[in-house]
């Protein structure tokens, strides 16, 4: 009987010591309260006055809502190489996305050329990452364009996405030294293994390009293709003095014998 009201006293004092609490789950840990500034970046609706209204699934897990571009590209208006063009995104939450996931932007010119954009916003390389997405919440990504001065095209698209970045396989185990040679030739070179590829979500909803982005919007250029400058630097030049005449000169008259 002693030994039974032992036992009985102490689970009571490890239930009220709190010795026997359950593991608290990853998801739900406090987070950390977020600035004001973060706070701008995160709606609880979608906005009423995106400029460019649209609607991109990206298999379920997100959603672009739209964007806004500014300067805002007129008709006929082309951008000059190395000018800069300011970018803002809407996505939606729809999903539990991995802690690898990141949005992406690229400029990708008629040649397939692909230029990705530099991004380091709070969703990009923040408190706002994709991991930390809330679902139904709306999370604003911004960031700035520089038109690449060698992008050789008339006409480039900007397209957006989602996408790991690839991973280095772990270093493998020491491994003892083989003092067989029939042995050593069989062991495996560890060093050839690449890295493990990126993965893009996939387009499920509204236009798409051949690598699983969704495409914004196509903008005209000042830029000259190389094909065109190959082109110019092959044909015929012009004199720079008076106009080449198309008829043949006359010859002079030769006199009589």
């Amino acid at each position: 009987m002693r030994m039974r009201a032992l036992a009985v006293g102490l689970v009571a004092l490890c239930v009220a010591g709190g010795c026997a609490q359950a593991p608290v789950k990853e998801d739900e840990t406090e987070k950390p309260e977020l600035s004001a500034q973060l706070k701008a970046l995160v709606l609880d609706e979608v906005p009423t006055d995106i400029a460019h209204p649209l609607f991109m699934d990206f298999n379920g897990r997100a959603e672009l809502l739209g964007y806004a571009i500014n300067p805002e590209p007129q008709p006929g208006q082309k951008v000059t190489p190395g000018s800069q063009l300011s970018l803002k995104l809407y996505w939606r939450s729809t999903g539990k996305l991995d802690a690898d996931y990141v949005p992406f932007t690229e400029l990708v010119a008629a040649s397939g050329t692909r230029v990705e954009v530099e991004g380091s916003g709070p969703v990009r390389k923040g408190e706002l990452v994709p991991r930390n997405w809330e679902a139904g919440k709306v999370y604003v990504d911004e960031l700035s364009i520089t038109v690449p001065p060698d992008l050789d095209t008339t006409r480039f698209s900007i397209v957006v996405g989602l996408k790991t970045q690839p991973v280095a396989p772990e270093e493998p185990a020491a491994e003892p030294e083989v003092k067989d040679s029939k042995k050593a030739d069989k062991k495996v070179d560890k060093s050839a293994e690449g890295t493990f590829g990126t993965v893009y979500l996939s387009v499920l909803s509204g236009p798409a390009d051949s690598k699983h982005g969704g495409v914004l919007t196509a903008i005209d250029s000042l830029r000259t293709p190389k094909e065109d400058k190959k082109a110019q630097a092959g044909g015929v030049k012009r004199p720079s003095g008076k106009p080449v005449s198309a008829k043949p000169a006359a010859r002079p008259l030769q006199p009589a014998q």
